[in-house]
């Protein structure tokens, strides 16, 4: 692992997607859109947000590629930036946690996560000293859910009430899951042709 501080930027290519490390100058009035969007942030139960493109350059800038990634999802068609993942690195443990937010609604459904996540996780282990990813929707989330059983990650447990809703306060269910990069990369071996 990178020492404390900055570290290397992601730079990758899926078949559909770039992947790169967000800059501040990457702050737009598209990634504005999708944090008024309740549609958008609903299901990560992050609140409706009202920013400036001050503040997103701020937050973006808060990444330092070392303890925590803000890596943008870019089609490679058109160049325009359809949306993102948060990982953050415990350092000591060797593990990363997985967000990811698809902001541009014309993609829902179209295996945006589990294409761009391989290549990040692919990343992650065999070049960033992971030994561990996680993953935590909202039991609710079921499209992450899928997302992740599909991919080969396991339940981990259930955390029953673990976080209140921000729409109205009531208890919701954080399901866990995880993957080891010894289990992965068996799965990359039987997936190959």
């Amino acid at each position: 692992m990178m020492p404390p501080g900055k570290g290397r930027p992601v730079f990758l290519k899926t078949k559909r997607f770039a992947l790169r490390s967000l800059k501040p100058a990457d702050a737009s009035e598209r990634w504005i859109r999708w944090l008024k969007d309740p549609e958008v942030m609903g299901p990560l139960n992050a609140p409706i947000q009202q920013a400036d493109p001050q503040q997103l350059r701020a937050h973006i800038a808060s990444a330092d590629n070392n303890n925590r990634y803000l890596i943008g999802i870019f089609d490679l068609a058109t160049e325009v930036q359809i949306g993102f993942f948060m990982v953050d690195v415990d350092l000591m443990h060797h593990r990363a946690n997985f967000n990811v937010v698809i902001g541009e609604k014309d993609w829902w459904g179209k295996d945006v996560v589990n294409e761009v996540r391989a290549a990040l996780l692919d990343e992650f282990f065999q070049n960033r000293g992971i030994e561990k990813a996680t993953g935590m929707p909202l039991a609710r989330n079921f499209a992450a859910i899928f997302n992740y059983k599909a991919q080969g990650w396991r339940h981990e447990g259930t955390l029953r009430g673990h976080c209140r809703s921000v729409a109205d306060g009531t208890r919701l269910d954080q399901v866990q899951f995880g993957i080891s990069k010894a289990e992965w990369l068996h799965r990359r071996v039987e997936q190959a042709p």
